[in-house]
């Protein structure tokens, strides 16, 4: 069997699905990736063939901004809601679509499996005729967020004479569902195909690497990680202010600042704080007794840890994920506009010294640990690629009657 993965050309949607498409890979099939070319020798570098495809992300956000007003808007739910599904259906959509049908009708993969943010790849996947799967990214978005991404894909559907359904493509075969039950939206119970799959793959998973000298001498106290990710790291006065609230707090504190920040800007500090471009949060975790980070796809590895965090969101599907983190008691939330040295000082203090949340996050690590893992997920797209029809969940769809997929 030929599987054609397909996301967009970033971290957060890419080292998601590492361990699903090794795990296809260990089955004896073949995989290979698509994404914008930037992103390319990422993949590459991850042992997988790439096939250039679609705008990188500064030129979708760019078209995009210029296309919706909704652009305009502070980062937030509403912008999330509201300006996000018009980017990704009505922007990197048409131009991914544009370079996959031809790379599906040369390479000839039997199915194609999509972040569920990339929705050029069931257009191409039904212009070919070929079932596709889709691989969440964490949280369920909003039904009505992925209804209006249909909407504005479906002049696109029609383009190439295909019907993806009101979803953008999503629910139709398989969704691999990979957010435990205590952070998912309750939606869930309306989408017919979701098959839970365990798959802990944030920043920094399998990226190889050690930890830096210093790390074995810090001294017997609590340690406290922080990260913006790769993409929303670009605000210095975050970091600054966690700095000043933690500084001087009986603490390790270990800030990674992102390839494009100098730590040297952040100027001289004491000797428990450690300020470095990057850290393979996977050799971090293990180690920490906390984590700051902005609420992106690295939640669930590092509630998979069972680490209490405190979400700063800066963009995004975060303000969603932050939302769920508080809800489910593993985790605190600051907004952008709430960021204060206090603030950050005050919600550490309460996420060391309170063990409900540290004891909430292990909860959810116990959760992600009884999942099914990435090679049930493999018999899940061999068994569409035979029967070639949705896979109804068992007890799918909830008393509201707003059934998907199918």
């Amino acid at each position: 069997m030929r599987v054609l993965c397909t996301c967009l050309p970033g971290h957060g949607h890419f080292l998601p699905m590492r361990p699903f498409a090794t795990a296809v890979a260990a089955a004896g099939h073949e995989v290979a990736f698509a994404t914008a070319g930037e992103f390319c020798p990422h993949v590459e570098k991850a042992g997988f063939p790439a096939f250039p495809a679609g705008l990188s992300l500064p030129r979708q956000l760019e078209e995009a901004n210029r296309r919706y007003p909704e652009g305009e808007l502070p980062p937030g739910k509403e912008r999330f809601e509201t300006f996000v599904p018009r980017m990704l259906a009505g922007v990197a959509a048409p131009a991914r679509a544009a370079d996959l049908v031809p790379i599906v009708a040369d390479w000839r993969p039997d199915l194609v499996v999509h972040d569920e943010t990339e929705v050029g790849g069931p257009v191409a996947a039904a212009a070919a005729g070929i079932p596709w799967a889709d691989q969440s990214v964490g949280i369920l978005r909003p039904l009505q967020m992925l209804r209006l991404a249909g909407n504005t894909l479906a002049p696109l559907a029609r383009e190439w004479g295909v019907d993806v359904g009101p979803f953008a493509g999503l629910f139709r075969y398989l969704y691999l569902d990979v957010c435990p039950p205590r952070l998912q939206s309750p939606e869930i119970g309306d989408v017919k195909t979701a098959h839970a799959m365990r798959n802990l793959a944030g920043a920094g998973a399998g990226a190889g690497g050690e930890l830096p000298g210093w790390f074995a001498s810090l001294p017997a106290q609590p340690t406290v990680y922080v990260s913006l990710g790769t993409l929303f790291n670009r605000d210095a006065t975050v970091f600054a202010a966690v700095l000043e609230g933690l500084r001087d707090e009986p603490l390790n504190l270990i800030l990674t600042v992102g390839h494009d920040n100098d730590p040297e800007a952040f100027g001289p500090q004491p000797a428990n704080v450690h300020v470095e471009r990057f850290i393979p949060q996977a050799l971090l975790l293990p180690h920490c007794d906390a984590v700051l980070n902005q609420g992106g796809t690295a939640v669930l590895d590092i509630l998979g840890h069972g680490l209490p965090i405190l979400v700063l969101p800066q963009g995004a599907n975060q303000f969603h994920n932050a939302e769920a983190c508080v809800h489910a008691g593993v985790g605190r939330r600051l907004l952008p506009g709430e960021v204060s040295a206090e603030a950050v000082r005050a919600d550490v203090r309460l996420l060391l010294d309170d063990a409900s949340y540290r004891q909430a996050a292990e909860a959810v690590a116990a959760e992600l640990a009884a999942m099914p893992g990435p090679e049930d997920g493999v018999a899940l797209v061999e068994r569409l690629h035979r029967e070639q029809r949705p896979l109804h969940s068992a007890g799918a769809g909830s008393a509201s009657g707003t059934h998907t997929g199918g």
